[in-house]
């Protein structure tokens, strides 16, 4: 199993540096960075850390269709792709509906738009002249120039017919935070046999996972901001990724009474299993735990003061199983 970090776009960007350097010489794989509106984008991140690494990959992911045109968007990866050639990669999804409603702007029909702004990134990517027109965005006569290979594009989804998509177009699938084990290994089988239905190579298809990184000797006090974190997070979403942990409705019953009310549900036990929580000690098995889900990369979003991640990175490294 591929080990990478990964940032959501809160933090500040240069306090993020060390850490990516420290993931770069300590053998990790890559770095994920996420686009979050009203926060940081995903493209300046990007070039940031692509320049002061020497061999991790970095990938995009966050990018919503509603908010992005495919056009400027291969402009931008394929700049970036420029800088290191095979170190980029993309993770393309609807985004958060509430966030997107801040720029204007509306997810509709998901699976119809995901899979147009996927194929036709893909044309732009590869110098395809295009004259395309559909119902978020058009091209009238567009062609980029490809400065460097054209990356990778992953699918973001979190249910069935996004995950059917996923293996339909994409080359993996980006599994969301906030998701159990359980749910993990139920949606790297339903991509699996959607793959084997479309005669897709599952060697050639990679499916990636995000997790909350909370790694403490003291796990109580490491975990209530994970409380605070998930209880901005809309229920629904995250009731359905937590299959297996929390009662079905409980959480959407929670947040009808507001932030706290949710907290409350968030306990360290239900947080174990929704986030990668451990003790130094315990960072072999707690990856291991992962590594049986079947995924192929798992993208860590470390908690805590960033002072402390580039150890805490030198760590993980250490724990993980030695590569035949």
């Amino acid at each position: 199993m591929r080990l990478s970090i990964a940032f959501t776009g809160f933090a500040g960007l240069e306090s993020t540096i060390p850490a990516v350097v420290a993931a770069d010489d300590a053998g990790l794989d890559g770095v994920w960075v996420a686009e979050h509106i009203g926060f940081h984008d995903a493209v300046v991140p990007s070039a940031v850390y692509l320049r002061a690494t020497r061999r991790l990959e970095v990938g995009l992911v966050g990018l919503s269709t509603a908010t992005r045109h495919p056009g400027l968007t291969a402009m931008e990866l394929l700049s970036l792709s420029e800088i290191a050639p095979g170190r980029v990669r993309v993770a393309i999804g609807t985004g958060d509906p509430g966030l997107v409603a801040k720029l204007g702007r509306k997810v509709t029909k998901p699976i119809q738009n995901v899979g147009a702004f996927v194929t036709s990134l893909r044309q732009a990517l590869r110098g395809s002249d295009l004259k395309i027109e559909h119902p978020e965005f058009a091209f009238d006569g567009f062609r980029a120039m490809p400065f460097g290979p054209p990356p990778p594009i992953d699918v973001m989804a979190i249910r069935p017919k996004m995950t059917k998509l996923a293996a339909e177009l994409g080359d993996g699938l980006s599994i969301s935070v906030g998701g159990s084990r359980t749910y993990i290994r139920e949606t790297v089988a339903k991509v699996e046999e959607e793959l084997a239905r479309a005669r897709r190579q599952r060697s050639a298809y990679r499916v990636s996972a995000l997790a909350i990184g909370v790694i403490a000797d003291d796990l109580d006090a490491a975990c209530g901001p994970v409380q605070a974190m998930l209880a901005m997070f809309p229920q629904g979403t995250a009731e359905y990724l937590a299959r297996g942990v929390v009662e079905p409705g409980s959480l959407v019953a929670a947040e009808k009474q507001g932030p706290m009310a949710v907290m409350k549900m968030w306990t360290r036990r239900a947080i174990e299993q929704i986030a990668f929580v451990s003790t130094p000690s315990r960072l072999a098995e707690t990856l291991a735990s992962y590594a049986e889900t079947g995924i192929d990369e798992l993208g860590l979003m470390l908690m805590g003061d960033p002072e402390t991640h580039p150890e805490i990175i030198r760590r993980l490294a250490a724990a993980r199983p030695q590569r035949r």
